[in-house]
């Protein structure tokens, strides 16, 4: 007989928890926003592996309502200033590309425009290796059954 006797241990909603943020995590959305002021220009850098895929979308948000002629502008460079995205006027849209060696590679968001205008609204949601292989698999399931359903009508 063992030393360990009395009721079996108290199990809380903690494993539960846990199992289900292991289960849910890789599914998550993980994006950053931030404010983008009328005529500044904000960049982020990230380190990306050799030979991985890179998928991004990105929201801006006109908070003008059109005035003052705002325009916003997106570009993505490696260390080396090659462009490997780039979209004058962009509102919302996605990227992709693959790189080609370990690098630091630079998203800048850049706003133009005269007169008091609110600050934009910028989304951005980049996914890379993996995660950018399974996220580009889903788009384009996603594209087939929208072409699917649009020629039978």
């Amino acid at each position: 007989m063992s030393g360990l006797s009395g009721p079996p241990a108290r199990r809380g909603p903690f494993p539960l928890a846990l199992l289900l943020l292991f289960l849910l995590g890789p599914r998550l959305v993980l994006a950053i926003s931030f404010h983008l002021p009328i005529n500044s220009r904000k960049c982020l850098r990230e380190e990306i592996h050799k030979d991985l895929l890179v998928t991004g979308a990105y929201e801006i948000s006109d908070q003008s309502g059109g005035a003052g002629g705002l325009r916003s502008h997106l570009k993505i460079t490696d260390s080396a200033g090659h462009i490997l995205y780039s979209k004058e006027d962009a509102t919302k849209g996605k990227f992709a590309f693959t790189t080609e060696d370990y690098d630091m590679f630079e998203v800048c968001f850049e706003s133009k425009g005269t007169g008091r205008i609110p600050d934009q609204l910028v989304i951005l949601d980049m996914k890379h290796g993996v995660e950018a292989k399974n996220y580009e698999e889903h788009s384009v399931s996603e594209e087939k059954v929208w072409k699917d359903n649009t020629s039978s009508l």
